[in-house]
């Protein structure tokens, strides 16, 4: 049982966004592009509670980078559509970070997209890969536990192809 000094780690991580006017393309509907960027706010939670958000990349040591994507668009989404992510941390190591995120339409419930990233650990100074600080490697670790039980999707690691 945890006492009520350990602070509940939310499996998934809960995020959010809004489709944006500058994120429409001439379909009308939310320009694949955006997906990153929607994502990229979903994430924010999780990486503010590891230390690693915007707040750590504005102190000029350090940020995180996108290493590899991969994106399933299920879905259309339209200007002002609010969205709900939910973000797993499938696993680390000394420099990067493994997610798994779904992307829903928040009022509506139905699923936009899924995407997996590896996210790198970079030194702004010389802008290469360095090892991520320890305050947020023993966070990472407590995520990363909590987010056992959520299994892994069938989703990540996946290859396209035709045939």
């Amino acid at each position: 049982m945890k006492s009520f000094s350990e602070k509940i780690i939310p499996s998934p991580y809960p995020g959010s966004s809004i489709v944006k006017d500058e994120w429409l393309d001439l379909n009308g509907h939310m320009n694949m592009a955006h997906y990153v960027s929607a994502f990229d706010d979903g994430s924010c939670p999780l990486f503010d509670y590891l230390g690693l958000g915007w707040d750590y990349t504005a102190e000029g040591e350090g940020s995180i980078f996108v290493g590899s994507s991969s994106i399933d668009y299920k879905n259309e989404l339209f200007r002002g559509d609010p969205l709900r992510m939910e973000t797993v941390l499938l696993d680390f190591d000394e420099r990067r970070i493994h997610v798994f995120q779904k992307m829903y339409h928040a009022g509506k419930g139905y699923l936009a997209a899924e995407a997996e990233f590896l996210f790198l650990h970079v030194s702004l100074k010389t802008r290469n890969i360095t090892d991520i600080p320890l305050f947020s490697m023993s966070k990472l670790a407590e995520v990363r536990q909590a987010h056992e039980c959520v299994g892994i999707h069938k989703f990540v690691g996946r290859t396209i192809g035709l045939r």
